[in-house]
């Protein structure tokens, strides 16, 4: 079965309309044409990765924080993903105090349900 993989990142276009630019306006920002950067929306894998990190650098940020800059995981850290969701699902997820971060010592399953033990 194959799932997309759901990145926590924002989109180049997520930062365009902040800046309220047209696509041309934003692709010459970046300094590529409007069909380099409608190619980097649609398939990033076929952007030269020199094309990538100047426009990454122009931005200043992180590949991490850019969909179209996330470098695509290899099939061993997706399977490793998946078996620690799995076992999570399995074994109940372990909350956490959002200001500390320590243990609460309550366990939550799959679906957010309170897990008994």
């Amino acid at each position: 079965m194959t799932r997309e993989i759901v990145l926590p990142t924002r989109s180049l276009e997520d930062f365009r309309s902040e800046q309220m630019m047209s696509r041309e306006e934003w692709a010459r920002h970046l300094g590529m044409t409007e069909q380099t950067y409608r190619r980097l929306l649609a398939a990033p894998q076929t952007v030269r990765p020199v094309t990538k990190r100047r426009a990454r650098e122009i931005l200043g940020v992180s590949p991490y924080d850019v969909r179209e800059f996330y470098p695509t995981p290899s099939p061993a850290r997706v399977a490793a993903a998946i078996a620690a969701y799995r076992q999570g699902n399995a074994e109940g997820w372990i909350a956490t105090d959002p200001t500390t971060g320590e243990p609460t010592g309550e366990r939550f399953d799959g679906d957010g349900r309170l897990m008994e033990g």
